[in-house]
């Protein structure tokens, strides 16, 4: 069933473990239980932390879709924040562009597709589009969990 409860960044900022400059994404338009549309405009903001040099390269696009990817698993129950988790890998990444901070892109927006979750991890295919509608990136991201460790109170 498609969820139409729009999101805002500090909806967001509840759900995920990035915060601050660290959150990437400012809204989420809609999310289902196995896709997820976010919408952001911080690859605009000059202070971004993530910018090297100046520029904010366009891989950047890998990680707002992949704290969609968060976003999405807490939304649908599937939440990295029961154990933990991280990236593990990018796969079959295509870039159309060499970076995202270009005024011209306008409004970005990241949509995830859930194409596989099992008690190890999640794996989300992904694109990054610009607001007149250019696809900017897309790939696939495959996330893990972490396992508790028996009677040693942390992660391994």
């Amino acid at each position: 069933m498609l969820e139409r409860v729009k999101l805002e960044r500090v909806d967001i900022l509840a759900l995920i473990p990035h915060q601050g400059a660290s959150c990437l994404l400012d809204t989420c338009s809609f999310w289902s239980d196995t896709t997820l549309r976010a919408h952001t405009a911080v690859h605009l903001h000059p202070d971004n932390p993530l910018r090297h040099a100046g520029q904010l390269g366009v891989l950047v696009g890998a990680e707002m879709a992949m704290q969609a990817a968060a976003l999405h698993g807490a939304l649908t129950g599937q939440t990295m924040a029961r154990t933990g988790g991280y990236l593990a890998a990018l796969r079959d990444l295509q870039a159309q562009c060499d970076r995202l901070d270009c005024a011209e892109y306008g409004l970005l927006q990241i949509d995830v597709l859930r194409e596989q979750v099992d008690s190890a991890g999640m794996v989300y295919g992904f694109s990054v589009h610009s607001q007149p509608g250019d696809l900017l990136l897309q790939g696939r991201g495959t996330v893990m969990f972490q396992r508790a460790v028996a009677g040693a109170g942390r992660a391994e």
